[in-house]
């Protein structure tokens, strides 16, 4: 007659905890993933000097170069969001993915209306 072995119920648990503990690393390790991200930000009317680039919910950032181009002074993770600003022209978020890391961010301009009061009467010169 044949014995058959069986494994113990310590060899299970022992097998299934390894198990669950590999996959939580990789989660965590896909997650954690931190990369240099540079961009150039742009208009209508070319490349932007002196954007504002932020962290959303932080004061870290950094301002555009001449050239319109910025390196962010910190690494990124996915799912950040960086906002992009400058006056006259609407916020721009861009929200890291993990492939990130360059981004190319298009303000658009704020439109501009001027109020004047025509009912005034122009001074008089003497």
């Amino acid at each position: 007659m044949k014995t058959q072995k069986t494994k113990s119920p310590l060899f299970f648990k022992t097998i299934s905890i390894l198990c669950f503990m590999f996959i939580c690393s990789l989660a965590v390790n896909a997650q954690s993933k931190e990369r240099t991200v540079t961009g150039v930000v742009s208009t209508t009317d070319g490349l932007l000097p002196q954007a504002t680039v932020m962290l959303k919910g932080t004061n870290i950032g950094v301002a555009t170069k001449e050239d319109g181009s910025f390196t962010f002074p910190r690494k990124l993770k996915t799912n950040d969001v960086l906002v992009v600003s400058y006056l006259g022209y609407k916020d721009r978020e861009v929200t890291i993915k993990e492939d990130t890391s360059f981004i190319k961010p298009f303000l658009d301009d704020v439109p501009l209306v001027i109020v004047a009061d025509l009912r005034t009467k122009p001074a008089r010169i003497r």
